[in-house]
C-alpha cells in the first residue's frame, strides 16, 4: 500500500472536517444571548423597513441575484461613505441581497419556487450522505482495500450528488434571476444570470466521476492479472 496515498487521504479528511466546522462556526453567533439579540435586531430592522415603504410583510422576502453595471464592469456606479475620512468610496456591486415584495410575481415564478423548494428538500440528505461516503472511501483506502467494488460505487454516488447540488443551485439562479428581472429595475444596474462559484460543484463532480471510472478500469485490470497468475 502506498503510504503517500494514505497520508493524502488522511489530510483530505482533516481538511474536509475543518471546512465543515469552520462554515458552521461562521454562521453561529458566539452565544445564545447574541443569537437572541441578533434575531431581535434583524426583526426590528425588517419591520421598520416594511413600515417605512408600506410593504405587506407577508409578501416581502429576501432574494439574491447577480447584476452588472449598465456602463460595464469597473465603472463603479455606486458609492459608500468612508467613516474614517468622510469621503465617498466608489464601489461596484455584482451580487445583491435585496428585500422586495414578491407578492406580485407571475404564476410561473410561483410554480418555480414550489419546484425549487421540492428539489431542495433532498439536498439536506445529500449534504449528509456525501461526508458519509467520503469517510467510508477514506477508511477503506487506509485499510489497504483500494480496489473494493464498493469504493467505485461510493465515489460514483459522490459525483452524482455533486451534480445534483450543481443542478439545484443553477435552477435557483435561473429562478431568482427571472424573478428579479420581473420585479426589480435598478438605477445604473441590470439584472443578469451568472454562474460563479457554482462551477466548482460541476468540476468536482466530473473529476469524481472520472476518478471512479479510472478506479473501475484499474479494478478490471487487477482481476485479469490475478486470473492470469
Amino acid at each position: 500500500m502506498n503510504t503517500r496515498l494514505k497520508i493524502i487521504c488522511i489530510l483530505f479528511g482533516i481538511i474536509y472536517f475543518y471546512i465543515v466546522c469552520a462554515s458552521i462556526i461562521d454562521i453561529i453567533p458566539n452565544s445564545t444571548s447574541s443569537l437572541k439579540e441578533g434575531f431581535k435586531e434583524g426583526y426590528k430592522k425588517g419591520y421598520n423597513f416594511d413600515k417605512k415603504y408600506d410593504y405587506d410583510s407577508k409578501g416581502v422576502e429576501t432574494v439574491f441575484f447577480y447584476a452588472k453595471p449598465e456602463a460595464g464592469y469597473h465603472s463603479f456606479p455606486s458609492s459608500v461613505t468612508n467613516l474614517k475620512t468622510g469621503n465617498l468610496i466608489q464601489t461596484e456591486n455584482k451580487y445583491f441581497y435585496a428585500k422586495i415584495d414578491t407578492s406580485q410575481a407571475s404564476k410561473w415564478i410561483k410554480i418555480g419556487r414550489i419546484i425549487f423548494v421540492l428539489t431542495g428538500i433532498p439536498l439536506f440528505f445529500v449534504l449528509i450522505f456525501i461526508p458519509i461516503q467520503i469517510y467510508r472511501v477514506i477508511s477503506s483506502i487506509v485499510k489497504n482495500d483500494i480496489f473494493n467494488p464498493q469504493n467505485i460505487k461510493r465515489i460514483r454516488r459522490i459525483g452524482y450528488c455533486l451534480l445534483y447540488i450543481f443542478a439545484v443551485i443553477i435552477f435557483g439562479n435561473f429562478l431568482f434571476t427571472f424573478q428579479a428581472r420581473e420585479l426589480i429595475e435598478m438605477e445604473n444596474y441590470r439584472v443578469i444570470f451568472k454562474i460563479d462559484e457554482e462551477y466548482y460543484y460541476l468540476l468536482f463532480a466530473l473529476v469524481t466521476l472520472m476518478f471512479a471510472e479510472i478506479l473501475k478500469i484499474s479494478h478490471s485490470m487487477k482481476e485479469e492479472q490475478d486470473l492470469t497468475i
